[in-house]
């Protein structure tokens, strides 16, 4: 076996040749890979790719274009770095897949023209620890050792904190998993392929998209016009299209990164004093203040809760703002913890006698409504109901006696009031909540949104 290893290393290096490689690289990295008087020169050794659909789909392509060649290929496990060195020596014979720009950094490298796969670099990162987790908000980094899309990352971000570079996919997925880091980079099939994939409460962002192209050692660089000769071929009969379309049926579960979308938009129904139309009220400052951090600009939408509810099922608004969980269905996701609690609602009256003659005598009033639906479902069936565009405007004309009750909160009561109001609680205190479509943008969210509610300085 060890003979059989050594000749297949001998061919690598004389394939074009066809001369016996009669001196060793200087380096040391070499040592490993000493070479006997066997000839095949068929055959070319790589670093082994990675486990994963899109690597395999790789390696099938590769080595269906190389038979057309004449040429099989052979794999080696290396560390993605030694495998480099290895490369741009002429140990091995080049990068089965990579970036584009490599051949930049390792000069003894010539890329073949020829596109062979797409991939996404991807941000993962841990929304309980960075929050919203983008490249410029972070405190440290985890990411594979070689990684260069990754490289050019922290150098386009200019990003001066301590990064974390283990020669293992394993080590990084570690350091998430014990919260020893707080985001990583990565390819979209390593963490279509990891443990990361499988937990819902992180979050993931497309940073970039690339095409992978294959690199061969200068000294191969005869092999490179019929091999892109082969490859065009294999393009032009569909047989690259059937490859991509066979491997990509293996992956179970698509990767959709997203994104906070800028502006981000609330919707709510209107409440004087808490959800008021130009963005004003109590509930609708609780939810600015959740979001002065983000680099987003936050906008907000008030009208009511059937519209508010089809404006983020449509995708134009995203965030319910202070929904009670009853009205919610099963489009919808909310957050664990409150965003705010309702006041009580009342009936306001001038007499104890128009209270009772509404719950007790059960006799027809007319009554006063400024909040909407909320409000009028909170009344028996024979209220007959006056729909004012204020809440000063409802009690103007209960003291005019144009209505014989107001329905609101008592925030809302008007200043001019000498003699106290009778006042009937309809509701109690309830909680209300943030709500999201039920979808992977609105799960981002609700994450990040429900962290920022459990951290939030309790109000006073």
């Amino acid at each position: 076996m060890i003979n059989l290893f050594r000749a297949i290393v001998f061919s690598t290096l004389c394939f074009v040749s066809g001369q016996p490689y009669a001196q060793q690289s200087s380096s040391n990295l070499s040592t490993d890979l000493k070479l006997d008087d066997e000839q095949t020169p068929q055959t070319l050794i790589f670093r082994a790719p990675q486990d994963g659909p899109l690597p395999e789909l790789v390696q099938s392509i590769l080595e269906e274009a190389y038979a057309e060649l004449n040429v099989e290929l052979r794999y080696e496990p290396l560390p993605r770095l030694r495998g480099e060195q290895l490369a741009s020596e002429g140990i091995i014979a080049g990068e089965l897949g990579r970036i584009p720009g490599l051949s930049e950094q390792l000069t003894n490298l010539v890329r073949v023209e020829f596109p062979i796969y797409e991939f996404s670099l991807l941000l993962v990162g841990d929304p309980k620890q960075c929050g919203t987790c983008t490249p410029d908000t972070l405190s440290n980094l985890a990411y594979l050792s070689g990684l260069r899309s990754a490289d050019q990352v922290v150098e386009s971000y200019q990003l001066d904190i301590p990064i974390v570079k283990p020669v293992k996919l394993e080590q990084v997925i570690k350091l998430m998993d014990a919260g020893r880091v707080e985001a990583t980079l990565m390819a979209d099939f390593q963490y279509r392929g990891s443990a990361l994939h499988d937990r819902d409460d992180l979050i993931v962002y497309e940073i970039q998209r690339y095409q992978g192209y294959h690199y061969l050692h200068k000294k191969y660089a005869d092999l490179i016009p019929d091999l892109v000769q082969a490859l065009e071929l294999m393009q032009t009969t569909g047989r690259i299209t059937a490859l991509r379309e066979t491997y990509q049926s293996k992956i179970s579960r698509p990767i959709l990164p997203i994104r906070i979308p800028d502006p981000l938009i609330g919707a709510s129904s209107l409440v004087p004093g808490q959800t008021e139309v130009d963005g004003e009220g109590a509930i609708w400052q609780r939810f600015k203040q959740l979001t002065v951090e983000w680099p987003q600009q936050v906008e907000t939408d008030t009208s009511n809760w059937p519209r508010a509810k089809q404006l983020v099922d449509s995708g134009k608004a995203q965030v319910l703002v202070g929904i009670r969980e009853e009205q919610l269905d099963q489009r919808f996701i909310k957050t664990e913890h409150a965003l705010a609690r309702s006041e009580p609602v009342y009936l306001f009256t001038k007499t104890q006698t128009a209270i009772d003659k509404i719950f007790k005598q059960q006799q027809q009033v007319s009554l006063c409504v400024a909040g909407g639906h909320y409000q009028q479902t909170l009344l028996p069936a024979n209220a007959s109901i006056y729909n004012a565009n204020t809440s000063l405007d409802c009690f103007a004309l209960l003291d005019m006696g144009r209505v014989e009750g107001v329905v609101d909160y008592a925030a809302n009561l008007p200043d001019w009031t000498e003699v106290p109001y009778e006042r009937y609680a309809l509701s109690d205190e309830v909680p209300l909540y943030l709500a999201f479509k039920d979808n992977a943008q609105g799960q981002l969210l609700r994450s990040l949104l429900d962290n920022e509610i459990k951290n939030a300085t309790p109000r006073p």
